[in-house]
């Protein structure tokens, strides 16, 4: 019941917080069938959320068992069909055993087939990176038709989840769903040696999965690659469609990009160390833009402003929260964003009702133009940015031109 309540309130917001949320692959996430759709981890838990509002399935998740503190909390993960998993360290091996009640419900639920999500790689770090996978979904899947003879297949789905800047409000995610793997084709070495068949389906999930991930697993190559996708956004920011798309072009270069990152590129080092001598960002430099003609910024931010003073103050509790109450940067956005939708979710309604007519008329407002007036401020970020390059002294402004058109044409020729 609270998970289908919650789920049109997450994805009102969710459509707001992101810039862009980019879809791919969903025809590969079967109907009507026992389903894992099983994930990479960039984030605290705002892919669990994205795939729970943009993809057809109800889903099942599994979180570790130290969020589970006392009964609100588990009354309340559970009415959302969070389901605990604990680890030693969530309260020694006395808790471990607790995990039996938990795959057994996860065992119930394919049986009956439906779809559970799993963080395959157990734990997220704040780095473009696959992390080697934990053997929960193995077990999930082959222990589920070990259990129910009459169940004929588990679908792992391997889903792919990228995000420009996975700390930041208004940025892009781009998401892409693989082909299953089926968990049938295991069954018999599953019978034969649990370990083996276990291992082994890891290890197949983990290729199926990389292709599907943007990653820089060497450290000298990160820095290297991450101001190589900043300069293909850059130059394609232009094509950027706001909401929720189903293209998947820009995952595709970004994908090929990090495939084919050198350790060293000397051109782009100078330039990006350039830009940060200038105190320049490299979308007011590189990034292409269509005109628009539009009424005055000032005029449109003003209007903007009015219309979403109801809700500024729940926008700066969730900044004040999310930046300094978590002790981990990946969860920062994860937390501003259950700020806002737990505010929209609780709050609103209530003052629905207990507000007069003219200020319900203003929330109501406020809500139906909050995408259009975060466009305002994205407008406004982009012309102080431009604003800058435009006032800086002539021969510094062509250097860093020029130096942009030798990378656009070492990269997609003249």
């Amino acid at each position: 019941m609270i998970y289908q309540l919650v789920r049109p309130v997450a994805r009102y917001v969710l459509r707001y917080y992101y810039r862009n949320i980019d879809l791919t692959g969903l025809e590969n996430i079967p109907k009507d069938a026992a389903v894992v759709l099983a994930a990479n981890h960039p984030t605290a838990f705002i892919e669990p959320c994205i795939l729970a509002c943009f993809q057809p399935r109800t889903l099942w998740f599994l979180a570790r068992g130290n969020l589970f503190k006392n009964g609100f909390y588990k009354g309340l993960l559970s009415a959302v069909h969070i389901l605990p998993v604990f680890r030693i360290q969530d309260g020694g091996y006395g808790k471990l055993k607790n995990n039996f009640g938990t795959f057994e419900a996860c065992f119930r639920a394919l049986s009956q087939g439906k779809a559970i999500m799993n963080l395959a790689e157990g734990r997220c770090i704040h780095e473009k990176a696959l992390r080697p996978m934990r053997k929960g979904t193995a077990r999930l899947a082959l222990g589920a038709m070990q259990r129910d003879a009459t169940l004929r297949e588990v679908y792992i789905v391997p889903v792919g989840c990228n995000f420009t800047h996975a700390d930041r409000v208004r940025d892009q995610v781009m998401i892409r769903f693989g082909e299953p793997i089926l968990a049938s084709e295991f069954m018999d070495e599953f019978r034969s040696s649990e370990a083996t068949a276990i291992k082994n389906l890891t290890s197949h999930l983990r290729s199926r999965l990389s292709p599907l991930v943007v990653q820089f697993p060497d450290g000298e190559r990160a820095a290297i690659g991450e101001a190589r996708l900043e300069l293909d956004r850059a130059r394609h920011n232009a094509d950027l469609v706001h909401g929720i798309t189903h293209d998947g072009a820009q995952l595709d270069r970004e994908l090929e990009i990090a495939a084919n990152t050198p350790a060293e590129d000397a051109p782009l080092t100078r330039f990006f160390n350039r830009l940060d001598r200038q105190g320049v960002h490299v979308g007011a430099v590189a990034g292409a833009r269509r005109v628009v003609k539009q009424s005055p910024i000032w005029l449109r931010l003003l209007l903007a402003g009015l219309l979403q003073l109801p809700q500024i103050p729940l926008w700066v509790l969730a900044e004040y929260i999310g930046s300094s109450k978590p002790k981990h940067i990946e969860f920062y956005s994860p937390v501003r964003f259950a700020v806002v939708t737990g505010g929209t979710f609780l709050l609103y309604p209530i003052l629905l009702l207990l507000l007069p007519w003219p200020l319900k008329i203003w929330l109501v407002v406020a809500l139906l133009t909050v995408n259009w007036s975060a466009r305002q401020l994205d407008n406004l970020q982009h012309w102080y940015r431009r604003r800058k390059v435009e006032r800086m002294v002539d021969a510094e402004r062509k250097g860093l031109m020029a130096e942009v058109e030798g990378l656009n044409n070492r990269y997609y020729g003249p």
